[in-house]
């Protein structure tokens, strides 16, 4: 099992294809097989390489305060690679944006599908909704908490591929109480967005939680070099909409791709 060690994590990583990297970031609610539908045809045209984040799947860590961005970087670093683009899903969307914001030196270009944005409320779960994840969490009642969970993010449906990727997260996992990660430096990336130099896009999804939805087109509008458009589907449209995705990515990173 190919892994690297980062900061004290060690991080597992596969890759296939060749030519210019694209680094792929998996979010909240599964590990990096919410990518695997898209690899395939992303290494066509590119080095294509998704790394499970620090407690996800089959990476690991100490029980200590993390940055997602420093480990970002750190995988890059071990593995070697000067600069690459970042393809972000959801959690990971959130954390490419801040990657692109505190080190655009070692990106050609970022994208964030159905991304988090530091300093954007989503308000994705309502209060009954909330309070009932909280009894889920409290009585450890993990089948609880995951349809609640998929309540939100997966309003199309789920089935078993889903669930798997869901029980791959920390919330199915037990850890140490109080282990956050550390917030970015400086200002949140809303507030920045200004800065943000090297091509973007984001691509949102139609059965999003509204405030999910807001994200594209502010970064559309505040960033100088971004892009936004929104397909039909869930947050889980690299399961569901892999081809189509696939091509909106191959066009923006072809495009973006250093010569």
């Amino acid at each position: 099992m190919p892994t690297v060690d980062v900061n004290g994590a060690r991080l597992w990583y596969d890759e296939a294809g060749s030519g210019e990297v694209v680094l792929l970031l998996h979010g909240g609610l599964g590990d990096s097989g919410l990518w695997e539908p898209l690899v395939p045809f992303l290494a066509g045209r590119f080095r294509t390489i998704r790394s499970d984040l620090r407690f996800f799947g089959r990476s690991t860590g100490p029980a200590v305060p993390w940055s997602w961005e420093e480990d970002v970087v750190g995988v890059l670093d071990a593995l070697g690679i000067e600069r690459a683009a970042l393809v972000g899903l959801s959690l990971g969307g959130k954390v490419a944006l801040d990657v692109a914001l505190a080190h655009p030196d070692r990106l050609w270009a970022v994208a964030g599908v159905a991304p988090g944005l530091g300093g954007h409320p989503g308000g994705a779960y309502s209060e009954e909704q909330g309070a009932r994840y909280e009894a889920a969490e409290a009585t450890g009642d993990l089948e609880a908490a995951m349809a609640i969970d998929l309540e939100v993010w997966a309003p199309l449906g789920a089935d078993d591929r889903i669930r798997q990727l869901w029980r791959a997260t920390p919330e199915a996992n037990a850890l140490p109480g109080g282990l956050e990660p550390l917030d970015p430096p400086g200002a949140p990336a809303k507030e920045r967005l200004g800065e943000l130099a090297i091509p973007t896009l984001v691509v949102t999804v139609s059965h999003d939680p509204p405030g999910m939805r807001e994200i594209g087109p502010l970064v559309e509008r505040e960033a100088p070099d971004a892009r936004h458009l929104e397909l039909d589907s869930d947050h889980y449209v690299t399961l569901r909409e892999p081809e189509l995705l696939s091509r909106v990515l191959l066009e923006f990173l072809g495009a973006a791709a250093p010569q």
